[in-house]
């Protein structure tokens, strides 16, 4: 019995002097070559349109757009092409609207059936954050890629459908340009 308890007791002082002996290792989760410290500075970025290699021409302005709305409220971030020292360059890399399966609702006996269809809009993005090392004025990137969906319900009506994939894909890129401060901004 004794010798049951003091070997998983043996185990966590190991555990824990492992742990005691790697905080002196010299590695550390704070700092990062992407590091973008805006105490006492002013960070200029330039956000061009967004690249986009999909068939919905719309969507490079939209997420372009989006991203600056996001990060305009950012104390020290002053978005400028003109001046800017820093870059954020965004691509739509992929989207995909596809069809999901088809509902038929009864709403009575006496009525037709109604049918409606949910539908899923995907988007893909790849951001690439340039800017200069605070110690060697050299440009450091940080490239991450995103993703996000939703997914929506249709009818038959064709108008519809342009309007809800359309609200659908707005809501993506919102929640993507929400991604894209939390990730690449993380440290203002």
């Amino acid at each position: 019995m004794r010798r049951a308890v003091v070997l998983p007791l043996v185990g966590v002082i190991v555990s824990l002097l492992s742990l005691a002996g790697l905080s002196g290792c010299g590695y550390s989760l704070n700092s990062t070559p992407y590091r973008l410290d805006l105490k006492g500075g002013t960070l200029r970025l330039s956000v061009p349109v967004a690249e986009n290699f999909s068939r919905f021409g719309r969507l490079g302005p939209a997420l372009t757009e989006a991203v600056i709305e996001r990060l305009s409220g950012t104390e020290g971030l002053v978005i400028d092409s003109a001046e800017e020292t820093s870059s954020l360059k965004l691509a739509i890399t992929s989207v995909a609207v596809g069809s999901g399966s088809w509902d038929v609702v009864d709403t009575s006996s006496r009525d037709t059936p109604e049918a409606s269809s949910s539908r899923t809009a995907a988007v893909a993005v790849r951001a690439t954050l340039t800017k200069p090392d605070p110690l060697t004025g050299q440009p450091v990137s940080k490239t991450a890629n995103f993703y996000s969906y939703r997914t929506y319900m249709v009818s038959l009506n064709q108008g519809q459908v342009e309007m809800q994939e359309s609200e659908a894909l707005d809501w993506v890129l919102d929640d993507i340009s929400q991604k894209i401060g939390a990730v690449m901004f993380n440290e203002f």
